[in-house]
Formats: structure tokens, sequence, C-alpha cells
């Protein structure tokens, strides 16, 4: 549990990097043995740790909490995170819209957009809303499925999503970046069995292009 917002912040910062030292961790603004015990408390909490190499890095629970740990520091990690799923297709030439993601967990690796589902607006509404927010693009969507998936890195519980896809066939527009937390590009034809891509990306695209299956729960390990 993340009681103090430095301790969040620690997190949050972490999540963007694949280790930090002290030094460049730290902000200027705060001083050291102040610091220093929120980043011991985030230590013996279980998500952060120190490497060999002097850097500091997310736990794999740490992970789970990455960018959210402003959003809600009391989110049970072993509970699934919901999410919508984001198939987007260029309407002129059915090119793929794929994100590259600029944050733990699963940093580095490329798939689908997502956003979470609010109270304030339909799934479709949302996913339509956000897409324009995120990329500058326009589209509408519709439903293509839902499930759970469970990431393992080793033994460890890497994610814990329950998802639904939507999916858009008419996007158009001028792609924009307008997020740090990911990099946004077009792509004619994916291999979405790449080791570059998120390891849900098959089942994803399977689950996408056919209509019969709807609900899908699997488990993927790194």
């Amino acid at each position: 549990m993340l009681d103090h917002y430095i301790q969040r912040d620690i997190v949050y910062r972490l999540a963007f990097t694949e280790g930090e030292r002290f030094s460049d961790l730290k902000p200027d603004d705060i001083e050291s043995k102040l610091f220093t015990y929120h980043l011991k408390k985030v230590v013996a909490a279980g998500y952060a740790e120190k490497g060999e190499d002097g850097l500091y890095r997310l736990t794999p629970e740490g992970r789970r909490i990455g960018v959210g740990a402003f959003r809600d520091h009391h989110m049970a990690t072993d509970r699934a995170y919901s999410v919508l799923l984001l198939v987007i297709r260029r309407v002129s030439d059915g090119a793929w819209l794929l994100y590259r993601r600029n944050t733990h967990p699963l940093i580095g690796l490329s798939g689908f957009m997502h956003t979470t589902p609010t109270a304030l607006a339909d799934a479709p509404t949302r996913a339509k809303n956000e897409l324009f927010l995120k990329t500058g693009l326009t589209g509408d969507f519709s439903v293509a499925g839902e499930g759970y998936f469970r990431v393992y890195d080793g033994d460890e519980l890497e994610s814990f999503t329950h998802f639904t896809l939507l999916a858009c066939n008419d996007a158009s527009g001028e792609l924009t970046q307008n997020s740090e937390l990911a990099e946004y590009y077009w792509q004619d034809a994916p291999d979405f069995a790449s080791k570059e891509m998120l390891p849900n990306m098959v089942t994803l695209h399977e689950l996408y292009m056919n209509d019969d299956q709807r609900f899908v729960e699997k488990t993927f390990r790194l």
C-alpha cells in the first residue's frame, strides 16, 4: 500500500524506466533523508528493489501498479484490472493501428491500443473518444469479444486483466502522438506472433477474426 505521494511518485517514475540510480530517481526539491525514508518504504512493501548494479527497479507487483500509482494506490494487485482493448483498422487500406508501450508492465512491446471503461459512457463511445484524444483519429466501434488474460514472468504474475475487445474498421484522419505512455503507428501486415508484440496479440487477432468465438481465457508466460 502506497501511503504517501512520494512513494506513489517513486513507483510512477520507475514505470518509465528499466532502472534508475538513487541520484536520478530523487527529485531535486526533496531532501535526501526524506526521500530515502520513502524509498525504503516502497522497497519494504515489495513494489521496488535495488539490483546488484545499484539500480532501483519495479518488482512484478510494482509493475502491475505502474503508472496507476496515482489513480488508485489502494488497488488490489491480485484482482483483474478492467480494460478495453481496441482493434483499429484504417478505412483507406486496412492497415492496423498499433502502439509501443513506454511504461511497465511489458515496456517496449507493441500491441493494440487500450483504455479503461467508465460509468459516464458506454464502451464503444469511450473507445471512440479515447481514439480521438490519443491519436486524433475518428471511427466507430463495436464489441468483438471479451475474456481474461494472465501474464507470468517465471512464477511471478506480471498482469491480470479482464478485457472487452472492440473493433473499428473505419478509422480515418491524420495520426498524431498525444500520449507520453505510448507511441502509435500504422502497420500494413503485422506479425502478431513476433517477439516484439505483447504476448496476447495472436489470441486477440484470432478473436477479432472469428465471429463465432466471443470469450477467451488465456495464461501467457514471458
